[in-house]
């Protein structure tokens, strides 16, 4: 079950939003339940809750007292690393969405077909975030999931796994660890780098560029392979 959850304190706003969301799902044919909230506080109390589990928010930013900003902030901070779409009328606080790591930034009026491709990469997000990469350093065993992943990097006989809030060194080879990790998602675009294409903001010539502002190298060999993968997914 795909749990959407949706926040807008205009009531107008959050029924278009509320319905869209369900066109696209259910012509996509993912089950899904959406939960409605207009304040931020019932919205962060409620997902704050590790017994509600949900896999996406739509938030409109501007909002009276707290607004979407704000509320993502507080949702990290209380550990809660659901997929974030973040929805307004002006694209003044786009730079800081990203600061909360959100999957995307939509204008009003939504455009149904953005809402789609937004909604299923959170969705392909929620597909991986069940497994798990594990392995061992010193006496030290991990299990990351594969939705936490920005990207990995070779570093001489080491892998480096960096994920959103650390980078741990692995004494893996890096072509064992490619092994471990799902083609559809992860994509091998240098010797030295793997990049999780759901944290990817744009891919020009020759380097990824991810939502925190990290360029990772793409292979003049492999970019049209590449390319060609990325505008797939």
């Amino acid at each position: 079950m795909y749990r959407v959850a949706i926040c807008d304190d205009e009531a107008t706003s959050l029924q278009i939003n509320e319905a869209l969301t369900s066109q696209v799902l259910t012509e996509e044919g993912i089950q899904f339940e959406t939960v409605c909230f207009t304040d931020m506080e019932s919205m962060i109390e409620t997902l704050a809750d590790k017994e509600n589990e949900y896999d996406v928010l739509l938030c409109d930013i501007l909002a009276v007292g707290m607004n979407g900003i704000e509320a993502a902030k507080e949702l990290r901070r209380l550990g809660e690393g659901l997929s974030i779409i973040f929805i307004s009328s002006t694209a003044e606080y786009a730079l800081e969405g990203y600061q909360v790591d959100a999957l995307r930034y939509l204008q009003k009026p939504i455009q149904i077909e953005k809402l789609r491709e937004a909604l299923l990469s959170a969705y392909k997000m929620k597909a991986v975030k069940g497994d798990t990469l594990t392995f061992q350093v010193g006496d030290k065993l991990y299990k990351i999931p594969f939705g936490e992943i920005e990207y990995l990097e070779s570093q001489g006989r080491e892998t480096i796994v960096c994920t959103l809030n650390e980078q741990i060194a692995v004494h893996m080879k890096f072509s064992d660890m490619e092994q471990l990790l799902p083609d559809d998602v992860f994509v091998r675009c240098h010797r030295s780098y793997i990049v999780n294409m759901n944290y990817v903001k744009d891919l020009a010539r020759y380097r990824f560029l991810t939502k925190r502002g990290v360029e990772i190298p793409v292979s003049q060999l492999q970019y049209v392979d590449v390319k060609k993968k990325f505008m797939e997914f």
